[in-house]
């Protein structure tokens, strides 16, 4: 099993089920801003997607622990980003507006972790 790839499949699958439903049917029972909260967190959730897959290739060739745990800050940060967006905006408790900037701050350090692992000699 490929812990990386079935995060991946995870989170695209759950990043166009709620971007297609932003697209085509929020309107009937959202109001713009939680519409676009939703678009938001599927964006993100779906480039992030892309990440774990890139994650899944690296963790078959090299086992960087960097890369691992860029996928966890990813995978983790990914749910708590739009998972948070998405829950707001079907009017979920407002507490919950403190998890997205915990997941987005998550996202940046899986970024930083790969810059650092990329620069690490003979890392990758």
């Amino acid at each position: 099993m490929n812990r990386w790839l079935a995060a991946s499949g995870f989170h695209g699958a759950m990043a166009v089920a709620f971007g297609a439903w932003a697209a085509h049917g929020a309107e009937a029972t959202l109001p713009q801003h939680a519409i676009d909260w939703v678009r938001t967190g599927s964006s993100y959730q779906l480039w992030h997607a892309v990440a774990l897959l890139g994650i899944a290739a690296l963790s078959q060739r090299n086992s960087v622990r960097l890369v691992t745990i860029s996928g966890l800050a990813f995978a983790l940060g990914a749910l708590l980003f739009s998972g948070s967006l998405y829950l707001l905006a079907f009017g979920g408790p407002r507490i919950l507006v403190y998890l997205t900037p915990i997941g987005g701050s998550l996202l940046i350090l899986g970024w930083l972790l790969l810059l650092v692992a990329g620069l690490k000699k003979g890392s990758i």
